[in-house]
């Protein structure tokens, strides 16, 4: 005869009730071995994961591992807006490129160029950063330069991408490659030869050589300016070209012999005025602007 056991209202046999006992007991062990919740953000990284200067700061951390994201694109995702750690990357680099824009890393809002570089210098006298800004915002001498006359600039960054881990490369390209005094130009000069620049950048000196913009043109002085000193010696009147410029165009020998900018706009006008250069798009642009004119080959 079987026997039952009453649980509530409902009557189980007793056989029953064991087997419910081990499978409630089963279900008991399963709660326990749960995995817990995810960890909270705050705890994923080290302190001072996102605080600057900071020594577990990300970007540190980034840099000593020459700039490869995979680690971070594992969580954050493959374009770092996300991914499965549901924590956008872009929360806190906006922008057009968000964490993938080149001041990210080097630059500043002002641009993408030293200062700050790859490990936050601003010192001028730090080859890294050195005379960036002078050529691409600061200058009173010329139109600004883009990253792309220097360097091989990439068309994105992300893993794989750029950065590369390795040193920064410099390929001039654009005015510093300017040739003159070619065969066919208005003021060809045959007893010359035709100035055909091949800059490079000596990673020893930290000078440039050789380049149009720095006097590598005809009756210019070839001037070899030192990357690293930012106070004015590199870039004077008179460093580049002759004050006034030396030798004579068409025959045409420079009457004013003064040591002052203040005549050079008697020739070069409109690019000079009467207290120094009035534009400086017209400067170091690869013509000659003499009279009026702006010859393109010279």
């Amino acid at each position: 005869m079987k026997k039952y056991l009453g649980i509530g209202r409902l009557l189980f046999p007793v056989n029953s009730i064991v087997v419910l006992g081990l499978i409630f007991s089963s279900c008991s062990k399963l709660q326990n071995n749960v995995l817990a919740p995810p960890q909270s953000q705050s705890n994923i990284h080290p302190v001072g994961w996102g605080t600057q200067g900071s020594a577990n700061f990300h970007g540190t951390y980034i840099r000593n591992n020459n700039y490869d994201m995979t680690t971070c694109t594992s969580c954050h995702g493959s374009d770092l807006n996300g991914g499965i750690a549901k924590r956008s990357c872009y929360d806190c680099h906006g922008g057009t490129n968000g964490t993938l824009a080149c001041n990210t890393c080097h630059g500043s809002a002002l641009n993408a160029a030293p200062p700050k570089d790859l490990s936050g210098d601003s010192v001028t006298t730090n080859p890294t950063v050195g005379a960036h800004q002078s050529h691409v915002a600061t200058n009173n001498f010329f139109a600004n330069v883009s990253c792309s006359s220097c360097h091989l600039v990439p068309e994105t960054a992300g893993p794989g991408l750029h950065p590369f881990g390795t040193k920064v490369s410099v390929l001039f390209s654009g005015v510093s490659l300017t040739q003159t005094n070619l065969p066919g130009s208005r003021y060809y000069d045959s007893t010359m030869a035709t100035v055909k620049p091949v800059p490079i950048f000596n990673f020893q000196t930290l000078q440039c050589s050789n380049t149009y913009c720095h006097g590598n043109f005809k009756n210019g002085n070839n001037f070899s300016p030192k990357w690293t000193a930012v106070d004015g010696s590199q870039d004077s009147c008179g460093s580049c070209h002759g004050l006034p410029p030396h030798g004579a165009i068409n025959g045409i020998v420079p009457v004013y012999q003064s040591e002052s900018a203040q005549n050079c706009f008697l020739c070069h006008e409109p690019m000079m005025g009467q207290t120094g250069i009035q534009d400086k798009s017209l400067h170091v642009n690869g013509k000659l602007e003499l009279y009026g004119n702006s010859q393109d080959s010279w």
